[in-house]
């Protein structure tokens, strides 16, 4: 009788937990390590704009903080907690980025529990008395962009990114109100998240997507429209003199860097000067082919690894044709491929981009012997191969292919 009971408390037993507490762990160091021992981010954009806003907050300038804050206001007011218990020990500007940093890095290892198999092995199968293996998305923190992300300041593209992810992965479960929480938090966070809007909605069921979108319409609004009204009418003046120059508009101003798609076009062509609004356009409409093809047209309920792939395509076409495009761009992209990784197989996906994106994207190192217009080109065929076979994989997940590394990294669910 004891010996039944021992076996079904650990059949019960949560292997999430150990996960979690190992990714927390990883990232914990990591922000240790960038914010206090090698002090990589001494100058990054944390001070530049986010700092000044929570200063404002700190001494009850609400409307300023609201009005003169960087664009990504609203992922500030998701972490003003985190600012301001800092504020109340009395914490600098290192502290407080660290604690309002660590909820973004702490955001993959809670998605990794979540994605986590939901019981261990069964005494007595093959598998049992395996240790459970350490997967793509346990190591994210470790991932070059995520590195970069934590380096210059945005860690809240991580947790845009994981919030993204759990939108497409609970719509795809049927889960619409869930999906609308979290799309809705990822626009809060920053706006980019925009772009993956549309495939939250082409993966739920559709007498689900209205109550999806209502969700993410009602708790976006909530936060975003009174801090839109206050930046547009300049509520309360400015406590700072500078007025809402950072407004929340799609301008790419004087920033122009090598590695997009669009650098052929010219800094002052009309291409580029509308990349971003460009970049949504294009990510809407592959989404939407995609609908049409895939979903509506094969009345097939894509699977979470399609799914996955599918929102890999979307934020590598957002980061490849951004003007601004900077390895940590490519954040949200590495996560969702880490999280679509078989946890059984090698992950040679992880490995692959994790290098080629280090050779390929930083403005020195590999390619900077090139020039600027070799680096683009070099960029380019990268990218280009990349949504290639990111599209291949999304669009005809079923049709047979020949070649050994299609079929190494086809082992992960689709």
């Amino acid at each position: 009788m004891s010996k039944d009971t021992s076996v079904t408390t650990a059949d019960r037993s949560n292997p999430r937990v150990p996960v979690v507490i190992f990714g927390i762990g990883i990232a914990v160091l990591v922000l240790y390590m960038l914010t206090f021992a090698i002090k990589l981010h001494g100058e990054n954009d944390f001070y530049k704009e986010a700092w000044p806003a929570y200063l404002l907050l700190d001494h009850g300038h609400i409307l300023a903080f609201l009005r003169d804050g960087p664009a990504y206001v609203g992922s500030l007011i998701l972490r003003s907690p985190f600012a301001l218990l800092a504020a109340l020990f009395g914490a600098g500007v290192r502290v407080t980025y660290v604690a309002t940093a660590l909820p973004c890095v702490v955001a993959p290892a809670l998605l990794a529990g979540w994605l986590a198999p939901g019981r261990r092995r069964k005494p007595g199968t093959a598998d049992a008395g395996r240790s459970p293996r350490i997967r793509p998305l346990d190591l994210f923190m470790l991932a070059p962009p995520a590195f970069l992300c934590v380096v210059g300041g945005h860690p809240e593209d991580i947790l845009g990114a994981v919030l993204c992810v759990a939108a497409v992965l609970l719509a795809q479960q049927g889960s619409a109100q869930a999906a609308g929480l979290m799309l809705g938090l990822a626009l809060i966070n920053k706006s980019w998240a925009i772009i993956a809007a549309p495939l939250v909605f082409a993966v739920m069921p559709a007498d689900r997507r209205l109550s999806g979108f209502g969700t993410a319409v009602i708790v976006t609004a909530v936060v975003m429209v009174p801090v839109l009204a206050i930046r547009m009418t300049g509520l309360g003046g400015s406590a700072t003199g500078l007025g809402s120059s950072t407004g929340l508009g799609s301008s790419i101003g004087n920033i122009f860097l090598v590695p997009q798609l669009l650098w052929f076009f010219g800094r002052n062509s009309w291409v580029a000067r509308e990349g971003h609004i460009i970049l949504v356009a294009i990510g809407w409409l592959v989404t939407a082919a995609w609908w049409w093809f895939r979903v509506r047209g094969q009345r097939v309920r894509p699977s979470p690894g399609v799914a996955l792939i599918m929102l890999a395509l979307v934020f590598f076409l957002r980061a490849a044709l951004d003007p601004w495009d900077d390895l940590y761009y490519f954040a949200p992209f590495m996560l969702t491929i880490m999280a679509h990784e078989d946890a059984e197989g090698f992950p040679i996906l992880t490995w692959a981009f994790g290098i080629l994106l280090v050779v390929v994207v930083p403005p020195t190192g590999v390619l900077e012997g090139l020039g600027d217009n070799g680096h683009a080109a070099a960029f380019a065929v990268f990218a280009l191969a990349t949504i290639a076979y990111l599209a291949r994989r999304a669009f005809f997940p079923d049709r047979p292919v020949s070649g050994r590394l299609y079929a190494a990294v086809s082992r992960s669910p689709t």
